[in-house]
């Protein structure tokens, strides 16, 4: 079967789609991380 494209991690803190938060946002909900781990190295182009 087939898995989905990866969702937000923290879908109760999502304000948009996961490629629109902010580095606030992102610090907010991950921690000090370098990229947003809900977004694919695709989707971040």
């Amino acid at each position: 079967m087939c898995q989905e494209k990866k969702t937000c991690q923290k879908p109760e803190e999502l304000k948009g789609m996961p490629e629109e938060c902010s580095p606030e946002q992102v610090k907010k909900c991950h921690g000090d991380v370098k990229e947003h781990p809900c977004v694919s190295s695709d989707e971040r182009k």
